[in-house]
């Protein structure tokens, strides 16, 4: 699976106004038309988003869409397995 670096200025974005407001990924996705899972793998860097969808995340967070997208000083890259 690729992870693009703006999937990853995305996934930490999100997670973090997410948080700060106080949300669930069950609130976003209620607020913006897209299910829970959906925006679980949107914070994991796993899916790809339309310009569209943003908007609507955008605006249940009340954040500009551009936001959504703005470099981050880390990259979250694919998850390593933990040892058993």
């Amino acid at each position: 699976m690729t992870h693009t670096v703006e999937r990853g200025y995305l996934a930490i974005n999100l997670r973090r106004a997410r948080h700060a407001r106080g949300l669930t990924q069950d609130d976003i996705a209620a607020m913006s038309g897209v299910n829970r899972a959906y925006v679980s793998d949107l914070e994991r860097g796993r899916r790809n988003i339309g310009i569209d969808c943003i908007g609507r995340i955008a605006a249940a967070l009340d954040v500009p869409a551009a936001s959504l997208l703005l470099p981050t000083e880390k990259i979250p890259g694919p998850r390593r397995p933990r040892p058993t």
